[in-house]
C-alpha cells in the first residue's frame, strides 16, 4: 500500500473534523478527545454541517458533545446549511429529532464562533504548513465550498479521511450512503480535489462495531458514551426491525481511528466517482477496484474491512472513564 497513505509524518496528528453531529458523529467527537489526551491527535478546529440534522442542531451539538468532554476550548464553526445543489435531506429517524437520540446535554459555555467553517479551516490550513488532515464523518459541503472559494487549500491539505460511500449498496437508498445522497455534488468535488482520500465506507463500517455485552460494560463503568450507544441501538435496532441483533455499528468512529491506528484496517487503492445525476443512484460511490476498466487517477484508498474485536477493544480504552 502507498506509504502515503499510511506513514505518520507527525505526532500528534493535527486534524480539523466537520461533522453533522449524531449519534455516530458524537461518539466519533468523544474519540478524538480521547486520543488527544493520548496525546494521538491534536484538533484543531470542529466544524459543523447540515446533514443528519439541521445545520442549528448539528452545530450545537457538537459544542454540546465538546463541553461534556471538558473541551470547549476547541472552537466549533458553523459551515452549511444546505446542500451545494440538492434539497436538504436529513436522519432524524436513525439519530432522532435532536440528533443525539434524545440525549439531553448541559449547553455548552463556550462562545460562539461566527467565523464560517470555510474560512476558519483555510486560516487553520495555513498555520499547519501542510500537515493538516481532514476528518469528514457527514455530507462534505463545508470541504467543497472551501476547496471552490481558496483553491490553494489543496496544497495545504496532507490527507483526508471520509466516512462515506459503499462500494455496493447504501443505506439512504439501495444505491447510496446518506453522506453522499445527501450531497453527491459536493462530495464528487472533494473526490477531485486530488488529494490522498482515505474512504471508510459501509463496506467497513457496518463490521466496525461494539458487541452489546462491551456497551452494557461501559453503561456499568459509568462511560459518557454509553447514553449514545445505548440510543444509537435502540434507534437502529427498531428501523431495521432487530435484524442487526445485539450490537452497535459506529460508523463515524472509523476514519478518526483510522488516522491513528491503520493497521487495524485493510483496503484497496483505486478510482472512485460520485453519480450526481441518476434517478435511481443519485450519491452512489463508483469504484473500479473490481473491474478491468481503471478509472484514469487511483484517487481513494477504499477501507475494506476491520479487525473487529481489535477495533472494539480501542473503543472501549478509549471511552471508558479516566
Amino acid at each position: 500500500m502507498n506509504g502515503y497513505f499510511y506513514e505518520q509524518k507527525q505526532s500528534p496528528i493535527p486534524v480539523w473534523i466537520d461533522l453533522d453531529t449524531g449519534v455516530d458523529d458524537a461518539i466519533a467527537l468523544m474519540c478524538a478527545c480521547a486520543l488527544e489526551a493520548g496525546g494521538k491527535l491534536a484538533i484543531k478546529g470542529v466544524s459543523a454541517v447540515s446533514g443528519n440534522v439541521p445545520l442549528t442542531r448539528t452545530f450545537e451539538n457538537c459544542r454540546d458533545v465538546l463541553s461534556m468532554c471538558g473541551r470547549s476550548d476547541i472552537p466549533v464553526y458553523a459551515g452549511a446549511d444546505r446542500p451545494l445543489i440538492e434539497e436538504p435531506v436529513n436522519a432524524v429517524g436513525a439519530h432522532g429529532a435532536d440528533g443525539l437520540g434524545g440525549n439531553i446535554l448541559e449547553p455548552s459555555k463556550a462562545p460562539r464562533e461566527t467565523e464560517k467553517a470555510w474560512d476558519a479551516l483555510y486560516r487553520c490550513a495555513q498555520e499547519c504548513h501542510g500537515e493538516l488532515e481532514l476528518i469528514l464523518t457527514g455530507p462534505e459541503t463545508n470541504a467543497a465550498i472551501a476547496f471552490m472559494k481558496y483553491p490553494q487549500l489543496k496544497t495545504m491539505i496532507r490527507r483526508i479521511l471520509v466516512m462515506g460511500g459503499a462500494d455496493i449498496g447504501g443505506n439512504a437508498t439501495a444505491a447510496a450512503e446518506f453522506n453522499i445522497y445527501a450531497d453527491p455534488h459536493a462530495a464528487q468535488a472533494v473526490l477531485e480535489s486530488g488529494l490522498p482520500i482515505v474512504m471508510c465506507g459501509l463496506d467497513v463500517t457496518m463490521k466496525a462495531v461494539l458487541p452489546g455485552r462491551q456497551v452494557r460494560e461501559l453503561v456499568g463503568l459509568g462511560a459518557k458514551a454509553a447514553p449514545f450507544f445505548q440510543a444509537s441501538m435502540e434507534l437502529v435496532n427498531t428501523i431495521m426491525k432487530g435484524t442487526l441483533g445485539d450490537e452497535c455499528t459506529v460508523h463515524d468512529a472509523c476514519p478518526v481511528l483510522y488516522a491513528v491506528y491503520p493497521e487495524l484496517f485493510t483496503g484497496v487503492e483505486c478510482g472512485v466517482s460520485v453519480e450526481t445525476r441518476g434517478t435511481l443512484t443519485r450519491g452512489q460511490t463508483v469504484t473500479d477496484w473490481d473491474t478491468d476498466n481503471k478509472f484514469p487517477v487511483r484517487n481513494v484508498l477504499l477501507v475494506r474491512d476491520v479487525d473487529r474485536a481489535a477495533f472494539a477493544q480501542r473503543l472501549m480504552e478509549l471511552l471508558a472513564p479516566r
